[in-house]
């Protein structure tokens, strides 16, 4: 718990718990980032469980790296987020919840992002693959839930 009260006496935690423009700056740019990056996961998820077939999967790869762009504007300003109230967010359940799914959620665009090149022009993806991208799916709603939740219980 040490380095959780340090990281609250910051200035950066200061600022966000603070100023008037620290934390509306930070959950605007949580909120930028996020969707960013979870419109993008699902936007492929759905596109590998075959909704969207016009549009071709090799097609979507190029936004793998605006996805993980929004996931480190995430990883930011969550961060600033989370120093302003260290000490209760990490005994919360709530967001810690949040935490697993929103590192699970990584891990399956992490998973997703070779094999959506592995497809190729055929789009053909595994069972596997598709079962990873339902999962993702999942993740990122319940992690979305579960961040707003934490305002409020």
């Amino acid at each position: 718990m040490g380095f959780l009260v340090w990281l609250e006496a910051t200035g950066l935690a200061e600022w966000v718990r603070s100023s008037i423009p620290g934390y509306p700056s930070m959950i605007a740019l949580h909120a930028v980032g996020m969707a960013v990056m979870v419109g993008l996961s699902l936007l492929i998820d759905l596109r590998v469980l075959g909704w969207f077939a016009g549009i071709p999967l090799q097609a979507l790869q190029r936004f793998f790296g605006l996805a993980w762009i929004g996931f480190g504007i995430n990883f930011i300003s969550g961060s600033a987020l989370f120093s302003a109230q260290a000490t209760s967010y990490i005994v919360d359940w709530v967001f810690m919840t949040k935490m697993t799914l929103v590192l699970f959620g990584a891990i399956t665009a992490a998973i997703l992002q070779p094999a959506v090149v592995k497809a190729g022009p055929s789009g053909v993806v595994s069972g596997g693959t598709k079962a990873v991208a339902a999962l993702a799916i999942v993740f990122w709603v319940v992690a979305i839930v579960m961040g707003r939740l934490t305002a409020y219980l």
